[in-house]
C-alpha cells in the first residue's frame, strides 16, 4: 500500500502540467520581476537551470527574434525563437549590460541555480502545484505536440539529440496536424 500510494505521488510529482496550472504558476509568479521572466523562460525555451543561469546578453540575437542556447553539458545547442510575450521583457532585462553580462543576473554576477530551485519552491507554496525544471520541460513538450508541432520540432525546441530522448520524456503521444503556436501566447492569450 504504502509504495503504491508513493508512486502516485512521484509519478503526479513528474507528470506534464496543464495550462491551466502554468496559468496559475504565471500569475504567481508575478509576484517577483524576475521570477516572472525566468519562469516564462524556463518554459518557452524548455530551458534547464544551468542554461538559464548561463544565458549572456550577447546569446540574444535582436534581429531575428530568437536565443542561442549552448551553454549545456547535457543537451544540444539551439536557437529557438523568442515568444512575441517575452520579446519586451527580455529587452528590458539586457539594457545597461554589456555583450558578455549575464542576462539573468545576481550578485556575483550570475543569478545561482540555487535561488532558481527556491523559485519553485515558493511558486509550488504559493499555487499548490508542485513544479520542477523536468515537469516544465515534460509540459512544454506536450504543449507543443497539442498545438501542432511536429516531434522533430519539438525535439530540437528542448534541445535532445533523439527521438527516444523525446519519447522518455513525455512518453507516446500521437502525431497531431501542423500549425504551430507557441503555448506561452496561448496561456497568455497574446497569440498573434
Amino acid at each position: 500500500m504504502k509504495i503504491e500510494k508513493k508512486t502516485k505521488s512521484l509519478r503526479a510529482k513528474s507528470s506534464a502540467l496543464s495550462k491551466d496550472e502554468i496559468r496559475t504558476l504565471l500569475n504567481a509568479s508575478k509576484t517577483h520581476e524576475n521570477h516572472y521572466l525566468w519562469f516564462r523562460m524556463l518554459y518557452s525555451f524548455g530551458l534547464q537551470v544551468a542554461e538559464l543561469v548561463s544565458l549572456r546578453v550577447g546569446d540574444v540575437d535582436w534581429e531575428n527574434h530568437r536565443v542561442y542556447i549552448h551553454r549545456s553539458q547535457k543537451l544540444n545547442t539551439r536557437n529557438p525563437l523568442i515568444p512575441v510575450s517575452l520579446r519586451r521583457d527580455l529587452w528590458f532585462a539586457s539594457q545597461g549590460k554589456q555583450y558578455e553580462d549575464f542576462l539573468c543576473s545576481g550578485r556575483s554576477g550570475r543569478v545561482h541555480p540555487r535561488t532558481v530551485q527556491k523559485m519553485f519552491g515558493k511558486l509550488g507554496e504559493m499555487t499548490g502545484v508542485p513544479v520542477s525544471v523536468i515537469r516544465l520541460r515534460r509540459s512544454l513538450a506536450s504543449h507543443l505536440l497539442d498545438a501542432g508541432w511536429d516531434q522533430e520540432s519539438i525535439r530540437e525546441q528542448l534541445g535532445l539529440s533523439s527521438r527516444k530522448s523525446l519519447r522518455d520524456l513525455m512518453g507516446e503521444k500521437p502525431e497531431t496536424q501542423s500549425c504551430k503556436i507557441f503555448p506561452l501566447e496561448e496561456i497568455q492569450g497574446s497569440a498573434a
